[in-house]
């Protein structure tokens, strides 16, 4: 499967809180991250539903010049 890359600025007791949990599982901060998100997803977390990923755009990794945050997300913004 095809990765994509993105930013995601943490809480600084959640990101030790999460590093931590990757350590002591032997896993990647990245796979903690994947194995939380899809969790919620499937509505196991507080707040999770059913669909919500299908609310959002998927977008190549690879960098273009002058996209912008307004442009990706601008169907979801209206």
């Amino acid at each position: 499967m095809e990765s994509r890359r993105t930013t995601v600025i943490l809480e600084p007791e959640l990101y030790r809180h999460a590093k931590r949990v990757a350590l002591e599982q032997e896993k990647s901060l990245k796979e903690i991250i994947e194995e939380a998100l899809r969790l919620f997803l499937r509505g196991g977390g507080r707040g999770g539903r059913k669909g919500a990923r299908n609310r959002f755009g998927v977008y190549p990794a690879k960098a273009r010049t002058g996209l912008r945050r307004e442009t990706i997300y601008r169907d979801f913004l209206k």
